[in-house]
């Protein structure tokens, strides 16, 4: 698994390390409450099960090993869309927005 980012992704990232959080850690779910989606966090233990995948705004991106293996051939690329109304504990929240994920399988 390969990760990138979009330039507002980044920007997001950015924007919350200016608040003043600290140690900032972007997680990739395992599809069970929050789904899969990238969720921006400060402080977080990702634990022992995990593997940093990529960067996005300076922050690591973790996922699940088992979670990163499925998906060998692919890039994962981290967006940004509006999300008024969001409603969760993830940071970029705060901004009225939520992280996403597109797929594409590379091509040789």
């Amino acid at each position: 698994m390969r990760v990138a980012a979009t330039p507002e992704a980044e920007a997001v990232v950015r924007m919350v390390a200016a608040t003043g959080r600290e140690d900032l850690v972007m997680v990739l779910g395992n599809g069970c409450c929050d789904s899969t989606a990238p969720y921006l966090y400060d402080r977080y233990y990702a634990g022992p099960d995990v593997e940093e995948v990529g960067r996005v705004g300076g922050a690591p991106i973790f996922v699940q090993r088992w979670i990163a293996r499925l998906y060998p051939e692919e890039t994962v690329t981290v967006d940004v869309q509006d999300e008024p109304n969001a409603d969760s504990f993830a940071l970029e929240s705060a901004l009225g927005v939520r992280f996403t994920l597109r797929l594409s399988r590379d091509r040789p």
